[in-house]
């Protein structure tokens, strides 16, 4: 029998355990129930679970959370449930702390991450005061947070033949057009790939598999009028000699602001590996671009520059990126050739009639970048009051001689709008270190050896017994605990 529920006034359930206290006051909503519904008896019988196909997955306008409902089985003395992060099949990840824990309510309300594989697993409970036994089968709900496949591009394809030829539909610049690349796969990049004013995200679901795609001429990258998104796809770029992603030279951007070309959207690259970047990493082409967003997480980059180029993230022709954010990452160069800046700009977000500029590291590793240069150059952010830095939990080694802290403010000492923490500021041979006073006041730079594992074959885990490792600093992969 599907569709028993039973809750007496008294202190049956007083219950269901309070709705596990604490957890459940965030993850409990209301049930909905009418006074007919809640008391309705029904006694004596073996309860069904909810229906999987009737299980509901509502996040909501942030993204950041999901509500999962169901509906209700009268007579059911509440639900027992579960929730797993199983983008990896074999290790499912409890989320929220969600496992079987039983819940007074037909729905509950949990965190949600995009590019995610779920399983939502569900029983029937008991209910002793109505003489109603658990249900004998749980119901499982799998479900993901992926944008749909816009298209799947087969192993083996040269994607700039593909996308030069490719027939954009009239309707597909305002959506999002995702290309799933295949698991395992092999792929090459002759030559420029330009979406024009498409958004175009190169994507694997397999976070465990990544394709690669090498770059096999010496004009090829990404050049971008629109958003542009790359996950879980790792890059050989040792073929080019032109920017990772580069502004179109010839700028397709319509949205025109004061003579600047303002891209109101993100630039988002997430879990990838790229290697032998021989230029820019994000590049202007010499436009007045602003780009919104650009956010880099959870990705290992290798600068291999081919000659002394002017910085990694360069925009400096007029425009800048309005909010930056490094997080979970890696950059590390070889090589005999070096950047001058990290990032240079010149551009101000009032010149677009842009609020703010945010520009933030956090818990990242970064070696032998800048190491004669500076870490940043901003002419047009530099000392204004709405400028917002963020430097915490990073690991420089080797970087900015003149001192990161001091560069990355670009000289301007007690910034009221910088938040500083935990960061590693070492030089040379990891025995010299800044002194970061009247740029980084915190008192928390760690002057210490992070006593990277093997850096010059790239494996910059820390030592196990480094401050750095007890504060868990860095970019996570290289915890010791990581391995």
């Amino acid at each position: 029998m599907n569709g028993n529920h039973f809750f007496p006034r008294k202190s049956a359930v007083i219950a269901i355990v309070i709705c596990i206290a604490a957890f459940l006051q965030t993850s409990c909503t209301q049930d909905g129930f009418d006074d007919g519904e809640r008391f309705t008896t029904v006694t004596g019988v073996q309860l069904l679970s909810p229906i999987a196909d009737s299980i509901m997955v509502t996040p909501d306008a942030t993204g950041s959370h999901q509500t999962i409902s169901w509906p209700v089985v009268y007579g059911a003395g509440g639900y027992i449930v579960s929730l797993y992060n199983v983008n990896d099949p074999a290790n499912p990840v409890v989320v929220d702390s969600m496992e079987n824990v039983l819940v007074d309510a037909t729905s509950i309300k949990v965190a949600r991450q995009e590019d995610t594989f779920y399983k939502f697993v569900i029983s029937s409970a008991e209910n002793t005061v109505a003489n109603n036994q658990a249900a004998k089968d749980a119901s499982v709900k799998a479900y993901d947070t992926y944008v749909p496949t816009y298209r799947t591009i087969p192993s083996g394809t040269n994607l700039s033949t593909y996308f030069a030829a490719f027939a954009w539909p009239t309707d597909s610049q305002d959506v999002d057009l995702n290309f799933d690349l295949e698991a395992g796969g092999s792929y090459t990049m002759s030559d420029l790939v330009d979406f024009q004013l498409n958004k175009v995200t190169l994507r694997c679901t397999n976070k465990k598999n990544h394709p690669k795609v090498k770059f096999t001429g010496t004009n090829a990258g990404f050049a971008i009028s629109a958003g542009f998104g790359l996950k879980n796809v790792d890059f050989n770029c040792s073929g080019s000699n032109i920017a990772f992603i580069g502004a179109r030279a010839t700028p397709l951007i319509t949205n025109v602001v004061n003579g600047n070309y303002y891209l109101e959207d993100k630039v988002n690259i997430q879990s990838c590996k790229i290697d032998s970047v021989n230029s820019y990493f994000v590049y202007d082409n010499l436009t007045k671009t602003y780009i919104e967003n650009v956010i880099v997480n959870n990705c290992v980059v290798n600068l291999t520059p081919s000659k002394t180029w002017d910085g990694v993230f360069y925009l400096n022709k007029g425009g800048n990126i309005l909010n930056l954010a490094v997080s979970n990452s890696t950059f590390y160069r070889t090589g005999a050739f070096d950047y001058k800046y990290f990032y240079q700009t010149s551009g101000r977000a009032k010149n677009i009639g842009y609020a703010s500029n945010t520009t933030g590291y956090t818990n990242c590793t970064f070696y032998n970048v800048c190491k004669d240069g500076q870490w940043g150059n901003y002419n047009g952010m530099a000392g204004q009051s709405n400028s917002y830095w963020t430097l915490t939990n990073d690991i420089f080694y080797n970087c900015s001689s003149s001192g990161v802290a001091r560069r990355f403010l670009a000289g301007k000492q007690n910034q009221s709008t910088a938040t500083f923490l935990n960061n590693t500021y070492a030089q040379n041979d990891g025995t010299i270190f800044d002194t970061p006073t009247g740029y980084d006041n915190t008192g928390t730079d760690i002057k210490e050896d992070p006593g990277f594992k093997d850096p010059a074959n790239a494996d910059f885990t820390i030592s196990s017994t480094s401050k750095q490792a007890s504060l868990g600093t860095g970019d996570p992969r290289w915890l010791p605990a990581a391995q």
